[in-house]
């Protein structure tokens, strides 16, 4: 399958999905990452720039995703923090999801409850309809003639914070080191990690021993919310999902929404 992973910062992937990602791309399933914003906002440090945030999350990124075994890396540039155009950026991701030919879409939930980042909410609401609405030909119909066709994507893989009770879990125990590893070339991660746990260490100028004590930390952490996730399916280390398949312009949940509706209980997860 081509899987297309679409996210508003350069961080976003690696607490929600970089296991599954991982364990997809030893698969042999081409994985893409499409960062939308550089996250040049995203830093408590006060003596950088914005592009000078910005080029260090990109490195961070790149190196972060060849960890994963990310096949193509693209950034779209929207500003961070809330100024990006929604109907734009919807247009530049059908395109995106037809050059790619994504089979299946992973991104944030937009309809989680209390999310007060404005960028997780858009990115994720224009991820999930380009999914959608990418199959029609009269959509956007000026990509068709830069040879840019039409593609039914299956399915959208809701990632991170939840708003419905996961459907799917993967279970992510044999990539959980690069879970950690890639987690871990994000100063963000650092910041947390200090801020959690060593509060005495200068995230932005680490030692090499100060490294392996926040190794020691991100591993703690990490392993502990895979744990966690994973406990009550049996499973030793997962990340979890709400997923929908595709139909052109809807979901395909009809029957279950009705289902609930009558108070059904949802159907068990499934495990990956």
């Amino acid at each position: 399958m081509n899987i297309l992973a679409i996210f508003a910062h350069p961080d976003d992937t690696t607490f929600s999905c970089s296991g599954t990602l991982a364990r997809w791309a030893e698969e042999g399933h081409s994985i893409y990452a499409l960062c939308c914003t550089k996250g040049e906002v995203g830093t408590l440090r006060r003596e950088l720039t914005k592009k000078q945030v910005a080029e260090k999350r990109m490195k961070e990124l790149m190196a972060a995703n060849l960890i994963i075994g990310v096949e193509e890396t693209i950034v779209l540039d929207y500003p961070d923090a809330g100024f990006i155009n929604g109907p734009e950026l919807r247009e530049k991701l059908v395109f995106h999801v037809r050059k790619t030919e994504a089979d299946r879409v992973v991104t944030f939930d937009p309809w989680v409850n209390y999310e007060i980042h404005p960028d997780h909410v858009v990115v994720g609401r224009m991820a999930a309809e380009a999914a959608a609405f990418s199959a029609f030909p009269l959509l956007y119909s000026d990509q068709l003639k830069e040879g840019i066709e039409p593609y039914n994507c299956s399915e959208v893989w809701l990632m991170g914070q939840l708003g419905h009770s996961p459907n799917y879990f993967v279970d992510i125990s044999t990539t959980l080191e690069k879970k950690v590893k890639a987690a871990l070339k994000f100063e963000a991660t650092l910041e947390l990690l200090a801020h959690l746990f060593a509060p005495n260490i200068d995230p932005a100028n680490v030692s090499e021993d100060e490294l392996k004590k926040l190794t020691k930390y991100a591993n703690r952490l990490l392993r502990s919310m895979a744990s966690a996730i994973g406990k009550n399916i049996n499973l030793k280390a997962a990340e979890a999902f709400y997923v929908q398949k595709t139909l052109p312009g809807h979901f395909d949940n009809f029957q279950q929404q009705m289902s609930e509706m009558l108070g059904n209980p949802p159907e068990p997860p499934k495990i990956l």
